[in-house]
C-alpha cells in the first residue's frame, strides 16, 4: 500500500520537512537496494527487503559517513523501519523510476531501466554506501535473512524470543486447537518459547507497567499449553493469540519512543501518548481475558523454579538484569 508522505505509519501528520522532500541521495541508495537484489533475475523485491538491506547497509558505515545520516530508521513492530525512505520510494513511483508489481499475495518493486534517475553527486562516502549495500545484499538474499539479521541488531533481544520464535508459533498453535479438537497436546517447543521470553523480557524501568501485563497474559498461556488444551472454551482459545499480536504492538509502540534517529525527535509527545493508550486499552483486555480463563495454576512438576517466580511474581524481578547468560544455560 502506498503511503501518504505527509502522515506516519500511524497517519499522524509528519512535522519536518525533510521527510516530505525528494532526497536525490536516498532514493540513489533505494535504486542501488533493487539492483543489486534483482540482479540474480528475480522479478522484484518487496519493501520490507529493500528497507532492512538499507538498514544493514547503513549500520556497516563508519559515523563520519554522511549517507548514514540521510537514512533515518526508528524502531517498532517488524525492526527498523524508515518512513524517509518509504516516501522517497513511492516519489520514485510517482516519477516512473520504479515499478509496482502487484498480486493478491505480494507487491514488489523493481527498477524501470530505461529512465534515467537525476544525476547524483558522487564521492568516497556515497561510493562506499554504494559498495556496503551491494554486499549487503548478497548476503542476504531473501527477505527471511534480512529480517533475522536485523532483529539480531535489535535493542533487546525480545525481537527474536517473541516476535519472532514464540508469536507465530503460538498463534499457529491455537489455530490448529480451534481446527482440530481432538488429539491436540501441548507443544512443549512453545513452552520452551515462552520461558525464553520470560527470561528474555526487557528490565529497564520504562517498560515496567507493560512487563506486568505480559506476565498476567505469561501466566495463561503457561496454563493454556500446559494443561488438556482442547477442554478450554473457545473464547480463550480464540482471545489468547489475538492478545499475544496486542501484546507485541504495545511492546513496539514503546521501543519507538526510546530507540529513534534525531530527526524523530519531534515526534516524541505523539509516540509516548499513543504507547500510554494501547497500553491502557491491553491492560483492559488483558484483565477481561483473566477473568474468564480463570485459575491459572498447573499441576505440572516439571516448570522451572525461577521461571515460575518470574510469572507468578514479576515484581520481584522488576530490576534484576536478565539475560541467558545468566539465568539460563544454552
Amino acid at each position: 500500500m502506498k503511503i501518504d508522505v505527509n502522515k506516519t505509519e500511524d497517519g499522524t501528520d509528519m512535522e519536518r520537512a525533510w521527510a516530505r522532500e525528494a532526497n536525490p541521495i536516498i532514493q540513489e541508495t533505494i535504486r542501488v537496494a533493487i539492483q543489486r537484489l534483482t540482479r540474480s533475475g528475480r522479478a522484484g523485491v518487496t519493501k520490507k527487503h529493500i528497507l532492512k538491506v538499507l538498514f544493514l547497509a547503513r549500520e556497516n558505515l563508519p559515523d563520519n559517513n554522511h549517507i548514514k545520516h540521510h537514512l533515518a530508521y526508528y524502531w517498532y513492530r517488524e525492526g527498523p523501519y524508515s518512513e524517509v525512505v518509504y516516501a522517497n520510494l513511492d516519489q520514485m513511483i510517482d516519477s516512473g523510476l520504479v515499478k509496482v508489481h502487484k498480486t493478491d499475495k505480494s507487491e514488489t518493486y523493481k527498477i524501470v531501466s530505461e529512465l534515467t534517475m537525476r544525476p547524483v553527486a558522487s564521492g568516497a562516502d556515497l561510493d562506499a554506501a554504494r559498495r556496503e549495500i551491494g554486499l549487503v545484499a548478497s548476503d542476504n538474499p531473501s527477505v527471511h535473512d534480512a529480517v533475522r539479521h536485523t532483529y539480531e541488531m535489535a535493542p533487546f533481544k525480545w525481537y527474536i524470543t517473541y516476535n519472532l520464535e514464540f508469536k507465530p508459533q503460538f498463534e499457529v498453535y491455537c489455530k490448529n486447537v480451534l481446527t482440530s479438537r481432538e488429539g491436540v497436546h501441548t507443544d512443549h517447543d512453545i513452552l520452551e518459547r515462552l520461558d525464553d521470553s520470560v527470561l528474555d523480557y526487557p528490565t529497564i524501568p520504562e517498560f515496567m507497567e507493560h512487563r506486568m501485563v505480559f506476565m498476567d497474559f505469561a501466566k495463561m498461556a503457561n496454563a493454556f499449553l500446559r494443561r488438556n488444551s482442547p477442554h478450554t472454551s473457545k473464547n480463550i482459545v480464540e482471545w489468547l493469540p489475538v492478545l499475544c499480536a496486542d501484546i507485541w504492538d504495545a511492546f513496539a509502540y514503546g521501543v519507538r519512543v526510546h530507540h529513534h534517529d534525531p530527526q524523530y525527535d519531534s515526534h516524541l509527545g505523539k509516540w509516548r501518548e499513543m504507547y500510554d493508550k494501547v497500553l491502557d486499552k491491553l491492560e483492559y483486555k488483558i484483565n477481561k481475558c483473566m477473568e474468564q480463563f480463570g485459575d491459572v495454576s498447573v499441576n505440572e512438576l516439571d516448570l522451572d523454579p525461577e521461571i515460575e517466580d518470574m510469572i507468578l511474581h514479576p515484581g520481584n524481578h522488576v530490576f534484576i538484569p536478565l539475560s541467558l547468560d545468566v539465568v539460563k544455560d544454552r
